[in-house]
């Protein structure tokens, strides 16, 4: 496994994460957790909304904590001091554990003073209960002026839906700002909810470039994602066949020209960002 210096944490995380959002708690599930886990992946990520935090406790159990970097995220209704507080003591409760290395922002939420919503979450890290602050779904200007408002601690992350046919972030700025400003990007949904198994020509480039390297259409879009600076994508796999997958994917190093090939695909297979379409 590939480890990566998390910006500003200074903490090496697992160049691939596991996303569990839609897991269902089969046994089946719990098994391509902790087979990720047994090759190498420490970075996990829940939400109290997807209801998988009792599943990731299950599946890392007989695991060190400290090895692990578990994320979870808070829903954008218990923006407020208290609830938010509270919502994230729920969370660590679900997760029987004592702290989260990173609490995420699900949504921005203009109908809460996003001061309050920061000094909550400066005060979670206060009291050490979680030790590093996050959003999800916050673009540019979201970004800025929750940043603005903090006090004593930093963002350090921004998960958004980011794969080789969705890249709004990169029009729009907030991947180059990230970079520049050492905000780490994690990337949901990167094999876009199952579309490039949809698209019969796009599977079609991506099977043909994949022939080079033996590998899957899901392990040639997770590679791609892998090359790009500051990026952590965080797949879902129900099962341990798709979990070796993502994992595999890690090992795949693109030459210059299929890397150029597979960087073309959106501009002819181009999907907006579910951000993008919440926010019209």
């Amino acid at each position: 496994m590939e480890y990566r210096e998390f910006n500003k944490t200074g903490k090496k995380i697992s160049a691939i994460g596991i996303g569990t959002w839609q897991l269902s708690g089969e046994d089946k599930n719990i098994e391509a957790i902790k087979y990720a886990i047994e090759n190498g992946v420490n970075f996990i990520d829940t939400a109290e909304v997807y209801g998988t935090e009792p599943i990731v406790s299950e599946a890392i159990r007989d695991f060190e904590r400290e090895d692990l970097f578990i994320a979870s995220k808070v829903w954008p209704t218990h923006f407020h001091y208290d609830e938010l507080i509270k919502a994230c003591e729920n969370s660590l409760s679900r997760l029987k554990m004592e702290y989260l290395d990173l609490y995420q922002l699900h949504w921005p939420n203009s109908a809460v003073p996003i001061e309050e919503t920061m000094r909550a979450m400066e005060k979670l890290v206060e009291d050490g209960k979680i030790r590093y602050i996050g959003v999800s779904n916050f673009y540019l200007d979201d970004l800025k002026k929750a940043q603005s408002v903090m006090k004593k601690q930093e963002i350090v992350s921004d998960q958004v839906e980011y794969n080789i046919v969705t890249r709004d972030i990169e029009k729009d700025g907030l991947f180059d700002y990230c970079n520049k400003n050492g905000i780490a990007i994690i990337a949901y949904s990167p094999l876009s909810h199952g579309k490039i198994f949809e698209k019969s020509a796009l599977l079609s480039d991506l099977q043909k470039i994949g022939r080079r390297y033996s590998a899957t259409p899901a392990e040639m879009s997770l590679a791609w994602l892998l090359s790009r600076e500051n990026v952590f994508p965080i797949p879902k796999a129900s099962n341990v066949e798709h979990m070796k997958e993502n994992v595999n994917s890690v090992n795949i190093k693109l030459n210059d020209k299929d890397l150029h090939f597979l960087s073309g695909l959106e501009e002819k297979y181009h999907v907006e960002s579910i951000a993008k379409q919440h926010t019209k």
